[in-house]
């Protein structure tokens, strides 16, 4: 540990970082205009390693150097967390065609057309084809599953660049700097080392997933921390419109709902939940189609779509599709309830939400991951760290024609993670009576 401290934290995190950047660099320079789904797998991998071992050098630092350094190493590690994601904004999408249908549903709406009413292949869309669009859409057949506020992202990021990411991508940046900040006032508020920035600052997941293959989640992420910290800071209207505004760009925020009664009392509980019930309601009003349900297309997802899942997988080994899902839904709703009962340190009950949601989940894309991992500079657990690095592996799936997963993927990702949370889950999250 004496090299630990021998030299400053500035001047280790700063070759570090310049060496992740010219890995980013060199995917946005060798990125060719398939998916180098290979070449994602290997920058991912390597950026990983910079970035955990710059996590262990700031782990490591004493409580003297880092009052001593801490403004100025932060800094560095903010402008090298916005570097990094700048330095993607060219790339187009590897492992994810996502952000196709984004645009598309970005172009209804700036065209007066209803995503939630039509599908891309309605031929009353005809008149708004183009040359790829919606060509490049996947399934076709499908309405929206997108609420009002992702759908509001979407038209600003085709009036910004037409049928191109970078707009979104723009938003997206302006997205993660507003989380930076947040997240810098929240270790503060913990009173924590407030270059723990640097285990979501640096963490190539948001970095690759959101700003390699657009991923929607990081504008959500960012109302959600801002929520977070009004939540903390007891100023709970201020928290009720970065929930709403979260909810309505993806709905896993709901999944803390149950916790809210404890922190907020009666009283306040039902104030939030009646102006968090208008903003909802009032978001999605002019979305709401007349001839079918506003959520057609989304329970089909939730009915069909599997993905990765720990707890599902086994089940579905053991019963069938319907029957896994049903418990590990039944598994996920004990959970949530009983951490709701039981924390008092409403941070660690909601980080404890988002552990569970990765065991439970019948489908868990790695950039669903970005929504646990905004949190885990305040809890630094190995098991994340851990499954950040090994869900890399589930990028083999979309190698083939059809999505195919690997048992052997199932292993390496889940037992270290289970292993090492074992120990954290008791140690951290169970102890919150």
């Amino acid at each position: 540990m004496k090299i630990f401290n021998r030299y400053p934290l500035f001047s280790i995190l700063l070759p570090l970082g310049i060496i992740a950047e010219l890995f980013y660099l060199t995917f946005t320079i060798f990125q060719n205009a398939e998916k180098s789904i290979i070449l994602y797998m290997i920058v991912y991998a390597a950026a990983f390693i910079i970035y955990f071992t710059a996590y262990i050098f700031v782990k490591s630092k004493s409580k003297d150097e880092i009052k001593l350094l801490s403004s100025k190493t932060t800094i560095l590690i903010f402008v090298f967390g916005v570097l990094f994601r700048a330095t993607l904004l060219p790339t187009v999408p590897s492992t994810s065609d996502d952000v196709y249908r984004y645009i598309w549903e970005g172009k209804l709406v700036y065209h007066g057309e209803n995503p939630f009413a039509k599908a891309p292949e309605n031929p009353d869309l005809d008149y708004l084809h183009s040359e790829d669009f919606p060509d490049v859409v996947s399934y076709k057949d499908m309405t929206t599953i997108y609420p009002a506020a992702a759908q509001v992202i979407f038209t600003l990021g085709y009036i910004i660049s037409g049928e191109n990411d970078f707009g979104l991508k723009l938003i997206y940046l302006l997205a993660e700097i507003l989380t930076f900040i947040f997240l810098i006032k929240i270790l503060e508020l913990r009173k924590l080392n407030k270059n723990f920035l640097l285990v979501y600052a640096w963490l190539p997941l948001p970095i690759m997933e959101y700003f390699i293959n657009s991923h929607i989640d990081v504008v959500g992420i960012s109302f959600f921390i801002m929520f977070i910290y009004f939540m903390l800071k007891d100023k709970y209207i201020a928290a009720v419109l970065p929930f709403a505004i979260s909810v309505l760009i993806k709905l896993y925020p709901l999944m803390i709902f149950p916790l809210l009664m404890k922190k907020l009392r009666l009283k306040n509980f039902i104030i939030f939940s009646s102006v968090l019930m208008f903003v909802i309601i009032a978001g999605m009003f002019p979305f709401i189609p007349n001839e079918r349900s506003v959520n057609a297309s989304l329970f089909t997802y939730l009915s069909t779509w599997s993905f990765n899942g720990s707890f599902y997988s086994l089940f579905n080994l053991i019963f069938n599709e319907s029957t896994a899902r049903s418990i590990v839904l039944v598994l996920l709703m004990v959970a949530v309830g009983n951490i709701a009962i039981r924390y008092n340190d409403f941070l660690k009950g909601v980080y404890g939400v988002w552990i569970c949601f990765i065991m439970f989940a019948a489908t868990l894309y790695p950039w669903y991951l970005g929504w646990a991992a905004v949190l885990n500079p305040m809890f630094g657990f190995y098991s994340l760290f851990s499954f950040f690095f090994t869900n890399n592996l589930t990028n083999l799936s979309p190698l083939n024609a059809e999505w195919q997963e690997y048992w052997w993927v199932y292993l390496i990702q889940y037992i270290p993670f289970y292993l090492l949370l074992s120990r954290e889950f008791y140690k951290t999250v169970l102890k919150i009576e």
